[in-house]
């Protein structure tokens, strides 16, 4: 979908919906839009579901747009371990505004980011084809859904989702550290159970590519400011490919689909599956159209 070789002298156009430009937080878009499968004329409620990379950047003007949105939870899927060491080098620090709340729901413990544990999980992302990623990802939904207190992370997204209130939920954002592994992970899995297609999910997923594409440039110019360019490696590590988030997709079918994964692990019952469908699904208002998602894919 976009050239990741690092390029800060052109401009990147990045189609609005579903990315929302707020000054100094990269990737920030929203996941509403989106066709419901076997039900013409619905959609994925628009404003209620926000994914970015972390905040840790973002400027005054842009808090001011969040505010606007009516964002009042800040879902952070970051461990307090990788947050100490991302601001020791100046990339990560918590941002808190008023009044959204910021909510620790890490799918990894302190204890899995360890040196030895991060070299392991970043070999997969490096190999070749899209193997790699689907392993990777693998492994991370096993943790957002172990029995342990990670679990609780997974459910107080979902639960918040899912809320029995006349209003409904709240809009809410989601972030990792670059919004892209981690948040694409629990982002695929909210579209999935609300019956999003499986490839409108990837597409979705993919859109990181065009997201982050000024911020990895700036990550390897910090790298290597005299040789910036990018291995076929690098490209594979940084890249947000379809095929990896479909292959990941078609594991979770395998496996019994989004809802039972979710309803065995005790992380959400199905009367709150139920209520978080009821919450996030919507129809069409007279005039109104889908995401042009197939318009994206050209990009």
């Amino acid at each position: 979908m976009s050239n990741l070789q690092p390029d800060l002298t052109t401009e990147i156009h990045l189609p609005s919906p579903p990315f929302l430009p707020v000054d100094g937080l990269p990737n920030f878009r929203d996941c509403g839009g989106y066709p419901i499968a076997g039900r013409p004329g619905w959609m994925l409620r628009k404003g209620v579901i926000y994914r970015s990379a972390n905040p840790s950047t973002i400027t005054e003007e842009g808090i001011s747009h969040l505010r606007a949105l009516g964002i009042v939870k800040v879902f952070d899927l970051r461990s307090s371990k990788e947050i100490e060491e991302s601001t020791r080098q100046g990339w990560g620090r918590i941002r808190v505004w008023d009044p959204a709340q910021r909510v620790s729901v890490p799918i990894f413990k302190d204890s899995d980011v360890t040196s030895a544990h991060r070299a392991r999980r970043d070999k997969n992302p490096r190999k070749e084809g899209h193997d790699g990623y689907i392993e990777y990802y693998q492994e991370l939904l096993a943790s957002a859904l172990a029995a342990d207190d990670t679990a609780q992370s997974l459910r107080s997204i979902l639960g918040h989702l899912a809320t029995g209130s006349p209003s409904g939920p709240e809009p809410v954002l989601i972030h990792c550290s670059l919004g892209k592994d981690r948040t694409g992970v629990i982002c695929a899995l909210i579209l999935s159970i609300c019956g999003v297609e499986d490839d409108i999910v990837a597409h979705e997923y993919a859109l990181t590519a065009l997201g982050l594409q000024r911020k990895i440039a700036q990550i390897m110019l910090e790298i290597r400011p005299h040789a910036p360019s990018m291995t076929e490696e690098e490209q594979r590590f940084f890249g947000s490919r379809k095929g990896a988030m479909l292959g990941f997709l078609a594991y979770i079918r395998r496996n019994g689909g989004p809802q039972r994964l979710v309803e065995e692990s005790g992380v959400i019952s199905p009367a709150e599956i139920e209520q978080l469908r009821m919450n996030l699904i919507t129809e069409l208002e007279a005039g109104e159209e889908h995401a042009d998602w197939k318009e994206h894919t050209k990009l």
